[in-house]
């Protein structure tokens, strides 16, 4: 079963300038939670369609490591990365840039994921959604700061 969450938030910056950040990826390390590591074991760059990466992603006592496709980078407006190698079995994200006016944008995440084992892994889906809201909350947060601190 395929669940997808959203979050949005407004930044001050244009949607050129966040597209930018997002593709960044010395930018990584800014926008991970404390309680989270992430190691770029592989990337190929510049961020194009059809790049593959590879991420090794620690979090408490687990880690994993997830190997990316880029499926759609499309600038500034959208970049989609989906999973080919995770703990999840199915993980879609998509980074969404959206212009508001000359100096706002709109950073939308949507991530479409499915667990492996269904129906067993059911009772993990809360545990999985409230997780990434609260990685996404501190992402937005993060993003929102850093690109505020360029501004200024």
């Amino acid at each position: 079963m395929k669940h997808t969450l959203i979050f949005e938030t407004t930044i001050f910056c244009p949607a050129e300038t966040l597209f930018d950040f997002h593709a960044d990826t010395k930018n990584l390390p800014l926008i991970t939670p404390p309680d989270t590591s992430v190691q770029i074991l592989k990337l190929t760059t510049p961020l194009k369609q059809g790049n593959d990466a590879m991420l090794r992603i620690k979090k408490g006592w687990l880690s994993f490591v997830w190997q990316l496709n880029f499926e759609t980078v499309d600038y500034p407006h959208v970049i989609v990365d989906v999973a080919t190698k995770s703990p999840f079995k199915y993980f879609k994200h998509e980074h969404h840039f959206i212009k508001v006016d000359v100096s706002h944008s709109i950073l939308r995440d949507v991530v479409t994921f499915s667990l492996p084992f269904w129906p067993l892994s059911s009772v993990a889906v809360w545990f999985v959604k409230r997780d990434m809201h609260k990685m996404f909350a501190y992402r937005h947060q993060k993003t929102k700061e850093a690109l505020a601190s360029t501004a200024s």
